[in-house]
């Protein structure tokens, strides 16, 4: 009697312990908690004035600079236009910023300087400031830039250069500290002769009472809280800037630092971020589910998001999203257990779930993690049909020496255990799959159709987790939606932080998918870190963690342009000795350009979209070529320190002199022309233009 009460005690603990529990989040990359030290110094926050701007204010800028007398200006959406033969001059009334441009010079390769010298430039450029009141006394003259061209002969092996015009810059301080960004910053651009080709004016007064103080945070401990090894750092300074974009009216202290890293191969990477100097802005952190940055749940399971928020100025705004299931709460915590399971084609990836705080004045931060939904392997040690098959061989078994000694009378129940666990695998295997959505994306529907015009965009941000780029996802998802909605391009794809993978641009000879992806579409757009050989992807690694440009083979599809927004791509040499022909020239199979930087770059929010806008052309403004629409941008969202790069393969015999059927004169399909492609066997030269910002 009592060996059987415990033959029947044992197959119930084993019956109650097969329990549908899901797996618990599995923790793969972890930081720690928000920990700064503040110092004892208070930085001053300054307010900038609104300048007033009109019609009458854009003619008369119109008239004392450029002489133009009989030309009327209008105004769209705030920004005044006027215009004569291809000259245009634009006052946008947010900021009382202006920007002239003969594109008839402007950045014309066919053109040059001649005998005209820098330091010439320098002088008539101080004096025509001076005489039209646009030299603010706290501007000085930073150094000298310029747009050069080097046109490299493949079947010889010989380069030529020249300089197409040069570029007088400008910055401002306040105190001892330089003000960056797009706010404070003078370049006039100069051709033949001094004469004047392009201006760009960026400057607002300050108001003489300090609008508020913040507490500075120690520099080191932005580097223990980022994790950022000090030896890795190039340089750092104090620095002054404020938020993109209109309406942000206050100057505040941020550190700007440059530093260096290698990936898998030894090649240099390249990070310039600015960090929030002061208590000034809020800071956020995700702290549940646990204190990690990538988690793994099963399909149904039920998760409990977090985030603790300092600095600032209370009460917070909260906004949970992910870049597949859109807004999922807009509470401080919150639960949820109906996350989708999307998958690339045929692999799970994961969802980016970022929380993006605003305090009361409107400064704001945000945290992202990465949560992949999926059913534990197979080998995980939790296999419920496994389980139940085992425990129903179990319980079969002992059924029969029950039987044999007590009957019959046992048997009912000894069946309801059988059953138990028969069900058991198709109970736990459908336990909370109701309100799971499975999504699939696949490639680019109208790949290798010229008749459809596409456009797909990748980008890495907050999953960089000790250096992360707050702006990728509205930098680069503001060319996508403009591309979509104003260029009538058809949206392929938008692949973000975890999801954003190498394999995606490399070619099928080195194991990538570029076919499905980045050459199944006609412009593409990648926003991350980078250097001269490499980009960076998420620390989640779905393949590898760096994409090596010598396993690029672009063009022998659809794309025709890619512009990389990242440090240093196009740059000159490598560490190696290796030049940018030398690097790059392999991967040129049809592309008609590739858009970069030669040196270093800031994390804009407004560069693709300002890409995207100078490409279609807007309001009164005609449609750029791709090259003039990439420089255009880069001199509006970059420092004057910076230089931005485009490469091309062309058919001219004189690239300094070149044909219509040349890259040089290309557009985005659809707003000008666009050359054939110059593939490889039909191609004679190399081109490497690069122009300050």
């Amino acid at each position: 009697m009592r060996r059987d009460a415990i033959l029947l005690i044992m197959i119930l603990l084993l019956v109650v312990s097969a329990t549908d529990e899901a797996a618990a989040p599995s923790n793969a990359v972890t930081r720690e908690p928000l920990d700064f030290v503040l110092s004892q110094t208070e930085m001053p926050i300054y307010e900038m004035t609104i300048p007033t701007v009109n019609a009458s204010y854009a003619q008369s800028l119109a008239s004392s600079l450029f002489g133009i007398y009989d030309v009327l200006a209008e105004e769209v959406e705030g920004i005044y236009v006027a215009n004569w033969s291809n000259s245009y001059l634009e006052v946008d009334s947010t900021d009382g910023s202006i920007w002239f441009a003969n594109y008839d010079k402007l950045w014309n390769i066919s053109l040059g300087v001649g005998a005209t010298t820098p330091g010439e430039c320098s002088v008539l450029a101080d004096e025509w400031l001076a005489e039209n009141g646009l030299f603010p006394a706290n501007a000085f003259h930073t150094n000298i830039g310029n747009t050069s061209a080097i046109a490299y002969n493949i079947d010889s092996g010989e380069s030529l250069s020249k300089i197409l015009q040069y570029h007088v810059n400008y910055e401002f301080t306040i105190g001892e500290f330089p003000i960056t960004g797009e706010s404070a910053q003078v370049s006039v651009m100069m051709g033949e002769g001094g004469e004047i080709i392009g201006f760009d004016w960026k400057w607002r007064d300050i108001k003489p009472d300090v609008h508020t103080t913040a507490t500075l945070i120690e520099y080191e401990s932005i580097l223990d809280v980022y994790q950022i090894p000090a030896s890795s750092v190039l340089e750092h300074r104090l620095v002054y800037t404020t938020v993109e974009g209109d309406g942000n009216n206050f100057l505040f202290p941020v550190y700007e630092i440059s530093r260096i890293e290698t990936d898998d191969e030894g090649n240099d990477v390249y990070y310039e971020e600015d960090f929030d100097a002061t208590d000034y802005k809020p800071r956020v952190d995700i702290v549940s589910p646990i204190p990690s940055h990538s988690i793994t749940v099963s399909p149904g399971q039920s998760i409990t998001f977090d985030c603790e928020v300092e600095f600032g100025t209370p009460p917070y705004i909260y906004e949970w999203h992910s870049d597949y299931d859109g807004v999922l709460s807009t509470a401080s915590t919150f639960s949820i257990s109906t996350l989708s399971e999307p998958l690339k084609i045929d692999v799970v990836v994961p969802h980016a779930v970022t929380v993006v705080v605003w305090d009361s004045e409107g400064r704001r931060d945000s945290d992202t993690i990465a949560v992949t939904v999926e059913y534990p392997p197979i080998n995980s040690g939790f296999n419920p049909v496994l389980l139940g098959a085992i425990g129903a061989v179990f319980v079969l078994a002992i059924s029969f020496v029950i039987v044999k000694r007590k009957g019959s009378s046992v048997l009912p129940l000894l069946i309801m255990l059988f059953s138990a666990f028969m069900l058991f695998p198709v109970i736990s295997a459908s336990s909370g799959m109701p309100s799971t959505r499975k999504i699939t994306y696949s490639p680019p529907t109208g790949a290798y159709d010229d008749n459809v015009r596409e456009v797909g965009v990748e980008w890495i941000g907050l999953s960089h987790l000790s250096s992360p780029l707050y702006n990728n996802e509205e930098n680069t998802e503001g060319f996508y939606n403009w591309m979509g909605t104003i260029g009538n391009y058809s949206q392929e794809f938008n692949w973000g932080e975890f999801s954003a993978w190498e394999k995606d641009f490399k070619d099928a000879s080195f194991g990538g998918t570029d076919t499905q992806w980045i050459d199944a579409v006609d412009i593409a757009y990648l926003h991350s870190h980078g250097g001269p050989n490499s980009i960076s992807f998420s620390a989640y690694q779905h393949d590898q963690h760096f994409l090596n440009f010598t396993e690029l083979r672009l063009g022998d599809g659809d794309l025709d342009t890619l512009a990389i927004d990242a440090c240093k791509p196009l740059a000159w040499e490598d560490k190696f000795g290796n030049n940018v022909f030398e690097r790059w020239g392999p991967a040129l199979q049809g592309i008609h350009q590739v858009c970069s930087f030669a040196t270093t770059s800031k994390n804009s929010a407004k560069t693709g979209t300002g890409f995207g806008m100078y490409l279609t052309g807007y309001f009164t403004n005609p449609s750029l070529t791709i090259v003039n629409a990439w420089f255009r941008t880069c001199l509006e969202t970059e420092s004057s320190n910076k230089v931005s790069a485009v490469f091309y393969a062309t058919k001219s015999t004189n690239p300094f002199q070149p044909q219509l059927d040349d890259p040089i004169n290309d557009h985005a399909d659809g707003f000008g022309y666009v050359c054939n492609d110059p593939t490889p066997g039909t191609v004679n030269h190399l081109v490497y233009i690069t122009s300050g910002c």
